[in-house]
């Protein structure tokens, strides 16, 4: 019998202690993840670029002939807002570029050479069991939504035409462009990123006079919206090549799952999901000192539903107009700016 109650006690003293143990071990895991997810703080940072740049010039009198004065304007500026807290991300970019160029032979005119408008806000949750993570790809990895909007402050015109003046091509709104998008993003650090969505939503809008005769930035004739769904990846970079060179750039990718073939105003216009929007932004940022430096932006745009100014038509053998040269090469738009003035760094 005292057998028997020896061996029953020292199994209820060694169950005992065996769950006192579990549960503080349980607590001890289960604060020290608590003190992970919360020790994943970067607080705010808030950053950027400005930089406004000027080229004057001048001729008296001068035998080989040239404009007699010009001065031309550029400015840009870069601006983040965001901020990683234990499983969640919040992030906000505005890119705002304009440059105007003044010459004497057209009265001082002022003609556009850069006008964009371009924000982003994105916000990301992380599964709690991923934020202590050693895997790198699950520590990195957000599930995320995204909304983007893209338009332009002035008018812009077509300068190669007579009447330009009273016939401006855009203005703010038109285009307009926004977009919906609920995806994945890595993230490894501050410098890369990488954002995928197979459902983004696109909706283009444009001012009705734009489309009164044709169809403009995608939107048909007798239309003042487009409405596209499809799947949509943007990847941004930034890197110090040198000590006092920055070089930034960012890749947009989008697929239209609605695009197809369609005729307007009577000519055929190819489309599909394989035509790619493509956009690709390169800004290089050369620091002479605090305050002078250099910038060079570069863009490259190509969007089958905008072929740009030098649209390359088909024709028969009657001279009419029955569709498009859809050679790639053609319908790229390029844009590149370079300033030589102001720069500071937010």
């Amino acid at each position: 019998m005292k057998r028997f109650a020896t061996l029953f006690l020292s199994f209820f003293l060694w169950t005992n202690i065996n769950a006192q143990i579990d549960k503080n071990s349980d607590n001890l895991q289960k604060n020290f993840k608590n003190q992970k997810i919360e020790a994943k703080d970067e607080g705010w940072k808030m950053g950027g670029l400005v930089n406004i740049g000027a080229n004057q010039a001048l001729l008296q009198n001068w035998a080989a002939g040239g404009e007699k004065a010009s001065l031309a304007f550029n400015g840009q500026v870069n601006a983040y807002l965001g901020r990683i807290k234990a499983n969640t991300m919040f992030e906000n970019t505005l890119d705002l570029y304009y440059g105007l160029n003044y010459i004497a032979s057209n009265y001082y005119i002022p003609r556009k050479l850069d006008d964009r408008i371009d924000f982003s806000s994105r916000y990301g949750l992380q599964l709690k069991e991923w934020t202590a993570s050693k895997s790198k790809l699950k520590n990195s990895l957000y599930f995320t939504g995204l909304f983007r909007f893209q338009s332009q402050f002035t008018e812009g015109y077509n300068y190669e035409i007579s009447n330009w003046k009273s016939n401006p091509i855009s203005q703010f709104m038109s285009p307009g462009y926004f977009t919906l998008a609920l995806g994945a993003e890595y993230r490894p650090n501050e410098n890369f990123s990488i954002f995928y969505s197979p459902l983004a939503a696109k909706l283009t809008v444009v001012n009705s006079k734009y489309t009164l005769t044709g169809s403009a930035f995608g939107v048909e004739m007798g239309n003042t919206t487009r409405f596209e769904i499809g799947s949509y990846l943007t990847t941004k970079y930034r890197t110090n090549i040198t000590k006092n060179l920055l070089y930034t750039t960012r890749v947009d990718l989008y697929s239209n799952y609605l695009a197809k073939n369609k005729m307007i105003n009577g000519i055929l216009v190819k489309d599909n999901p394989g035509n790619i929007d493509i956009l690709w932004d390169n800004f290089f940022a050369l620091k002479i000192n605090k305050f002078i430096g250099v910038g060079l932006g570069v863009t490259l745009m190509y969007d089958n539903d905008q072929p740009g100014q030098k649209t390359v038509p088909v024709k028969d053998g009657n001279g009419n107009i029955i569709g498009y040269d859809y050679n790639a090469l053609k319908w790229v738009q390029l844009k590149q700016v370079l300033n030589l003035g102001f720069t500071y760094k937010l």
